[in-house]
């Protein structure tokens, strides 16, 4: 059976009505199950390492989906979180599940076109630039959202041009790390060497996952030291 071809914010948004199917084999990744489990390898301890302490700091989430990363940078006692995410059924998951929390604002935004001049000490995304098909447009509204000093915490998959998921195959935009470090670099950052992230997952029935042992992501910190943007 031929599969259907879609876009990021197809995808997620029908990611949301099977969330909603009790038939459906999948969970809200804000939840415990194998979803989160198994997203959660892009935001091990390298990514954390690279996000720093956020204590009393404001922070940006590109890509915040339901909120499961949003709520642990939460607990770790940032003053503010901005999340966006280009799904509006996603965004509000995520204000349900994060509703216990005051400080958090999410926005129904690209982030080729989200920017908020000095704004955030601190920047992150997991598992979403894979979706962002202009790059250098989105890392540069970053940068000139973040404050001078201020850090971006990027993870990135290594994927090819289409990611199969059960009926449907999802347009990506893959690009390599040190593509991202080069982008980076021009827009006035200081970029650490990229983290190399190797897949250790394995299923509850014991079987590995089919890229185990393999590299499949990296940790990229990079900090605002001028003023470019270009």
């Amino acid at each position: 059976m031929a599969k259907d071809d879609v876009g990021a914010l197809e995808h997620y948004e029908r990611m949301i009505r099977e969330i909603d199917d009790p038939d459906h084999p999948v969970c809200d990744p804000f939840c415990a199950g194998f979803v989160k489990d198994w997203q959660s390898r892009w935001d091990a301890l390298a990514f954390y390492e690279a996000l720093g302490d956020v204590r009393d700091k404001d922070v940006l989430e590109i890509g915040v989906g339901t909120g499961r990363v949003a709520k642990n940078v939460l607990d770790l006692g940032c003053a503010r979180l901005v999340g966006i995410d280009i799904s509006p059924s996603t965004i509000e998951r995520a204000r349900s599940n994060l509703s216990d929390y005051q400080n958090v604002e999410l926005v129904v935004a690209a982030i080729e076109s989200f920017r908020r001049d000095i704004s955030f000490d601190v920047a992150y995304s997991v598992l979403t630039f894979m979706h962002v098909e202009h790059k250098r447009t989105a890392l540069s509204n970053i940068v000139a959202s973040l404050r001078f000093g201020g850090h971006l915490a990027l993870s990135v998959s290594y994927d090819g041009d289409w990611l199969d998921y059960g009926s449907r195959r999802v347009k990506l935009f893959p690009a390599a790390a040190e593509e991202y470090a080069t982008w980076l670099k021009r827009l006035g950052c200081e970029v650490a060497p990229p983290v190399n992230l190797v897949d250790s997952f394995v299923y509850a029935d014991g079987k590995k996952s089919c890229r185990y042992g393999e590299v499949f992501s990296s940790v990229i910190k990079a900090t605002k030291r001028t003023a470019t943007h270009r």
